[in-house]
């Protein structure tokens, strides 16, 4: 009752211009006195595949991975199933990450090796990174803790902001009793994705939104991006999208985890940011992405792929 025990939901929108949080939900009204849970920064949920661009696919890109890079989509002993069990064989990277191909997420992952992929997160900040993370299964959002909302649009704004991190913050600034000003609105920024590789993800991103799992999800204002992530039994749906000039990161699920019918970082989640994305971009936002010219590039191949094993 009074929202504790129902589905629940958070969503975190940051301003790519100077990293400052601009709108938190932090769940539903509870008409209760005393703590109330704020999920945007306090609670901690298995990712599932929207973690994928922050750990496999723009560190791949770093890498000398195109989205024209051919990768095999196939089962193999001790990997991931696919959502609905289809695969595809040989395919574009770029349309396995529309699709969301669970084994080859995977298989980059093993080749970047879990401690260099979790290290991205780390150097965002992200505060319940486990020992027990540094294993395959992190590449799908296999977490023992897990990520909370605010982290996933800090990073994802990241990837905006051609791989700079700037740490979210809520504060304009601090004055003291006298009007002196104590803490200013000073960004830091640290470059945690080469530039050219953030680009490349932004612009794969966009192709999700087109012709993938959110496909039907763009804007009427503006260009978008984004990543749908659901966990497994469908316990969270996250989606985390973004223009040119804001982010926004929503989950959807239980504060204790259960199964909920027809959830999917495409259904509930990606409804949310999308009718919210509407509303914040105007006519006249007319801001487009930055894409580098990686096509004249000779696209690297994984180890494994000729052999198709």
């Amino acid at each position: 009752e009074e929202g504790i025990y129902k589905l629940q939901g958070a969503a975190v929108c940051i301003d790519n211009d100077n990293g400052r949080v601009v709108a938190v939900v932090g769940g539903r009204e509870q008409k209760v006195q005393g703590y109330t849970l704020n999920r945007a920064y306090q609670s901690y949920r298995q990712p599932g595949s929207a973690i994928k661009p922050l750990i496999v696919y723009t560190p791949s890109f770093e890498r000398g991975y195109t989205p024209d890079s051919i990768v095999v989509d196939e089962k193999f002993e001790g990997g991931p199933s696919n959502a609905g069990r289809y695969y595809a064989g040989e395919m574009k990277l770029q349309r396995a990450i529309e699709l969301s191909k669970n084994t080859v997420a995977w298989k980059l992952f093993e080749e970047l090796t879990p401690s260099v992929g979790l290290s991205y997160l780390l150097q965002m900040n992200f505060a319940k990174i486990h020992a027990n993370d540094y294993y395959p299964a992190a590449s799908l959002g296999g977490f023992t803790i897990g990520v909370s909302p605010v982290e996933m649009a800090a990073a994802f704004s990241t990837l905006e902001n051609d791989g700079a991190y700037r740490e979210p913050t809520c504060i304009v600034k601090i004055m003291d009793s006298e009007g002196n000003e104590v803490i200013g609105d000073e960004v830091q920024e640290k470059q945690v994705y080469q530039k050219r590789a953030a680009r490349i993800m932004t612009e794969s991103l966009t192709g999700v939104i087109k012709n993938g799992t959110a496909k039907g999800l763009g804007l009427k204002n503006t260009v978008s991006a984004g990543k749908t992530g659901t966990t497994d039994d469908r316990k969270d749906g996250w989606f985390v999208g973004y223009t040119p000039y804001y982010t926004t990161s929503v989950w959807v699920g239980y504060d204790l985890p259960k199964t909920v019918k027809n959830l999917s970082g495409s259904s509930y989640p990606a409804a949310i940011w999308h009718d919210f994305m509407n509303q914040i971009h105007t006519r006249g936002m007319n801001r487009t992405f930055e894409f580098d010219d990686w096509r004249s590039e000779t696209a690297k191949t994984p180890p494994d792929s000729q052999a198709g094993n």
